[in-house]
């Protein structure tokens, strides 16, 4: 496994630890698999942008780092490995090349003056210098080769760079205390996120796929739920065992809310309010014989341990 791709593997798991989450979980609260979860957290497979978006979602922290590190994971798996060139080793290659035109260079030839050498020497007299055919100027530098060093210098420069990012974003990753997440970004199968969904209603906007309860009261026999959908960035009321009249009602941030009353049969859920996260809002019914009021906490940031009514159902 790349080293880029390794790092990105290992924050995921770092996170999962840190806030409890099983595999069983991660499927439950995201669009993904238990199985597809147990590729991209044992290093297998890289996992999509949307399923990084979601697992930030899910553990309630913002998702640019890790998007960061799945970016630099992808550079690193489409990035070539650079060959080494042929005959290319410890040796330092001579500094003058041969022209391919013209072959190898040419030993010197003595002259024929030169190689008949006087047998005695006369006092005073200069013995007679050798004539060789003078050397050809040195050829420039074959093309092939310049063009290999300029590559080089490019894959390097380029790897020297990444690794430098990778170090950055380990220390800033491993050292940053989880925070609370945003609202999730366009690209995902859900028709809003944030406050795009504000006073719609949930199973329009296919909001309640994956949503889970993060807060509930029991009122009168009445079940009160404030349901959360890190899928959508929003939550909304639902109540269950009510009379018709008595209504649900969200509450969320700057004062935002959405109230439905039952009209029929004995169960309800409001229209949705932007939610970042589960402690944005908080879920109210009011009973309409007796006028009683009652609001959930806001929410927490797990799934409560057993839900009281159906989870298929917004």
């Amino acid at each position: 496994m790349p080293g880029e791709a390794a790092l990105l593997t290992e924050q995921l798991r770092l996170l999962r630890r840190r806030h409890g989450m099983t595999l069983a979980t991660l499927a439950h609260r995201t669009s993904y698999s238990k199985s597809s979860w147990g590729r991209y957290l044992s290093g297998k497979a890289l996992p999509p942008r949307q399923a990084v978006r979601e697992f930030a979602q899910a553990i309630s922290v913002k998702p640019d780092r890790l998007l960061l590190l799945l970016e630099i994971a992808e550079r690193g798996q489409s990035q070539p490995e650079p060959k080494t060139p042929e005959g290319a080793g410890s040796e330092v290659p001579p500094v003058a090349a041969q022209d391919p035109r013209t072959g190898p260079e040419p030993e010197p030839v003595p002259s024929a003056e030169a190689s008949a050498a006087p047998e005695t020497e006369s006092p005073g007299a200069r013995p007679p210098e050798p004539r060789t055919t003078p050397a050809p100027a040195s050829a420039p530098e074959p093309r092939r080769r310049r063009r290999w060093g300029r590559r080089w210098g490019l894959i390097v420069g380029v790897a020297t760079g990444v690794g430098m990012a990778t170090g950055l974003l380990a220390g800033m990753l491993i050292g940053a205390p989880a925070s609370q997440g945003e609202p999730k970004p366009r690209g995902s199968s859900a028709k809003c996120t944030g406050f795009e969904c504000r006073n719609k209603d949930a199973q329009g906007m296919e909001c309640h796929i994956g949503v889970w309860t993060a807060a509930a009261e029991k009122v009168d026999e009445v079940h009160l739920e404030l349901r959360y959908s890190p899928r959508c960035g929003a939550a909304w009321a639902r109540i269950t065992e009510g009379r018709v009249g008595d209504t649900a009602r969200v509450e969320g941030q700057h004062d935002h809310s959405a109230a439905r009353a039952i009209t029929y049969d004995r169960d309800t859920y409001s229209p949705m309010v932007e939610a970042p996260y589960p402690a944005a809002a908080r879920a109210c019914v009011v009973i309409k014989d007796g006028g009683k009021e009652v609001c959930t906490a806001h929410g927490g940031a797990s799934p409560l341990p057993a839900a009281v009514t159906d989870e298929r159902k917004p």
